[in-house]
């Protein structure tokens, strides 16, 4: 019986450390690195940088909803 609870321990351990690991790379996109020093290029009359940052929303509200689908639990 023990064995089985530290098997769940460590599995759960384990999906937490991805789900660390998701919303560490989506805070470190939401820097925009990439553009730092350039001036902003216009794409469709709006600039580069919130085109990034629409896209970054998009993915954020994505992870939200696989969190909650799949790693949320029922307690």
């Amino acid at each position: 019986m023990t064995s089985n609870r530290g098997e769940k321990n460590s599995k759960e351990l384990a999906r937490g450390v991805s789900w660390l690991f998701v919303w560490a790379v989506l805070v470190i996109l939401g820097l925009d690195f990439c553009n730092w020093g350039k001036p902003p290029q216009l794409y469709l009359g709006l600039p580069g940088w919130l085109w990034f940052e629409v896209g970054l929303v998009l993915l954020t509200s994505l992870g939200f909803f696989l969190l909650t689908r799949f790693a949320w639990g029922d307690e």
